[in-house]
């Protein structure tokens, strides 16, 4: 993956702007040029040239960016070659760290088989941090893939006890009467399945009362089938990746807790299966929120937000000073912005400010409103809310809002509507994906030590 060994049989790979291009390409031996020529490549985005020595070995390879810090490229090479490599970014645009993370991505595969594919890192402390977030994502990765028949509520907590990651760590563990009492949405969606419902609540340091931490949510709902608001068979093939937005909060607590020493910070995972039988919740049923507010269920497919809400509530415990959660919530947010481009909402202008800031072709999102007068939209006559409105419409928004309804605490917030999955477009893979992970990365590195 990488290596800190630059050997002499290492082959050079050039990253080059479009907008950089002719400066490269003038710098370039004819041989170069015309082969450039020859083969139309100047520095397009997914464009990748590999240039030859006279007897056809590769000599080098050259890798197109295009006008906007366009990695796909890298990753689609990392993956599909074997070799030692080292990079040479003079005319990029792109950050180095930002290369090799690409370069990380495209090397994955599933449950890490080996590959004999190394990049040469020339900073030990990258280096360090490289591996560990190759490790990190790829656990992440794996936990979205694996199908549902091996990963459940249980086995998920289990999995995650058990990791070396999690080692050192403070779990609080809650009973099935804990859940109940504390999560009870996360209950009310999880009780029809063979196994019960589980909450993952980890701290990296002990938290006081005077504490204020930053809090972490991911909804985790290990296989949604709807519920018995069934979806259509096609709708339902991947909800295995339902609870990618656990993966992807959980990625982040390790990846603040490997840079902010001093930061407290509280990772929130309540896991369940939205499953069918007897026991299943039903539109019109009623449920109490810890906090006492009542939920009409409209639709039954409608079940990540009430995992969020608990775990919403259960934040406002620990007075956070940031809190963020990341969830495969709507088909509208996907409808809306495609499967690469996450939505996300804020109640805060400054980090809205920062997000925009940050937001580029490699940490790409989008900001939908928090349009008020479309809470009517999830207004109840037998409860304080209902969990989903019957008209259709700006359902991505609807859900925010539903989501904070359940926020009392002051601190900023900002929630993911992701997709949890590529079909090739991101970064040019297939399966898990972390949309939004480097973004809110990057976002803390801004805001804590």
């Amino acid at each position: 993956m990488f290596t800190s060994d630059n050997t002499e049989c290492s082959t050079k790979i050039s990253i080059i702007s479009q907008n950089k291009f002719n400066d490269w390409l003038s710098k370039q031996p004819l041989f170069i040029r015309n082969w450039c020529l020859s083969n139309n490549f100047k520095g397009e985005a997914g464009k990748i040239l590999k240039i030859p020595y006279d007897d056809g070995r590769l000599k080098e390879v050259v890798i197109g960016e295009g006008e906007s810090r366009d990695l796909r490229a890298i990753a689609r090479f990392a993956s599909e070659n074997n070799g030692n490599y080292f990079l040479f970014i003079k005319y990029s645009d792109s950050k180095e760290l930002e290369i090799m993370k690409a370069w990380s991505w495209g090397n994955y595969e599933f449950k890490n088989k080996s590959k004999s594919n190394l990049l040469y890192v020339k900073e030990p402390r990258d280096l360090k941090f490289l591996n560990f977030y190759t490790q990190v994502t790829s656990l992440a990765r794996n936990l979205i893939n694996l199908p549902a028949n091996e990963i459940n509520p249980l086995s998920y907590y289990q999995h995650i006890k058990k990791n070396k990651f999690f080692k050192g760590f403070r779990f609080i563990n809650h009973s099935q009467k804990d859940i109940l009492k504390k999560f009870p949405l996360t209950n009310a969606v999880g009780k029809a399945s063979e196994t019960s419902p589980r909450v993952i609540e980890v701290t990296n340091k002990k938290i006081t009362n005077k504490d204020q931490p930053l809090v972490i949510v991911g909804k985790g709902v290990t296989f949604d089938t709807g519920g018995l608001n069934i979806k259509p068979g096609n709708s339902m093939r991947n909800m295995k990746k339902d609870m990618a937005g656990s993966s992807i909060a959980l990625s982040l607590f390790l990846l603040a807790n490997y840079f902010f020493k001093k930061t407290k910070i509280v990772l929130i995972i309540p896991l369940a299966e939205n499953s069918i039988s007897s026991n299943s919740m039903r539109p019109g049923d009623i449920y109490r929120s810890q906090k006492g507010k009542s939920v009409e269920i409209a639709n039954t497919d409608a079940e990540g937000r009430l995992l969020l809400a608990d775990a919403l509530e259960r934040a406002e415990l620990y007075n956070p000073s940031m809190v963020i959660d990341f969830a495969t919530l709507t088909g509208a947010a996907r409808v809306a912005l495609g499967e690469d481009l996450p939505a996300y909402f804020t109640n805060n202008e400054n980090i809205a400010k920062q997000i925009e800031e940050l937001n580029n072709t490699n940490l790409l999102c989008w900001r939908l409103p928090l349009y008020k007068p479309y809470l009517n939209k999830i207004k109840s006559t037998v409860a304080d809310i209902s969990n989903a409105s019957l008209d259709g419409m700006a359902g991505s928004i609807t859900a925010a809002l539903f989501l904070q309804e359940f926020i009392s605490f002051k601190a900023p917030w900002v929630h993911f509507d992701t997709f949890g999955w590529s079909n090739g477009s991101y970064l040019g893979t297939h399966g898990g994906a972390l949309q939004g992970l480097d973004l809110m990365l990057s976002l803390l590195q801004k805001n804590y030590q």
